[in-house]
C-alpha cells in the first residue's frame, strides 16, 4: 500500500499522471498537518492569520511490486515544487498488503488491485 501526502495544488497533476500510466482506482481524502514547516502564514481580509495545521491531499494507492518504482516516480516528478523540491512538497510511505480481495469478481492478490 503507498501512501503519499502531498500538497493540495498538486493533486489534480498527480492524479492525472497516475491515471496516465495506469493506476485503475485510488483514494483520495483532504487531510492536514505538520512537519518540518510547523506554520503556514496566510492573509484573510487584510489580517496575517497563522496555521498550524497545513492542508494536504492523500493519496492511497494499492499498487502492484512491479509497479511501485514507477508509482513513486510519477508521484515525485508531479508533485515536486520545480527541479529541485521545496520544504512541505509531501512524503510517501509503503507498507505491505497481506491479502486483497475484489469483492466484485472475488479475484484475490494482485489480479484484484487491476
Amino acid at each position: 500500500m503507498l501512501h503519499a501526502i502531498i500538497r493540495a495544488e498538486r493533486m489534480p497533476v498527480v492524479k492525472e499522471q497516475l491515471r496516465n500510466i495506469g493506476i485503475g482506482g485510488m483514494t483520495v481524502s483532504s487531510v492536514s498537518g505538520w512537519s518540518r514547516q510547523r506554520e503556514l502564514h496566510l492573509q484573510w481580509r487584510g489580517q496575517p492569520v497563522s496555521y498550524d495545521l497545513v492542508p494536504r491531499m492523500k493519496f492511497e494507492i494499492a499498487v502492484p511490486d512491479d509497479r511501485v518504482e514507477l508509482v513513486i516516480r510519477t508521484i515525485v516528478k508531479h508533485a515536486r515544487s520545480g527541479e529541485s523540491g521545496e520544504q512541505g512538497d509531501g512524503i510517501i510511505f509503503l507498507s505491505s498488503i497481506e491479502q486483497a480481495v475484489n469483492i466484485a469478481t472475488l479475484e484475490e492478490g494482485d489480479k484484484s488491485l487491476t
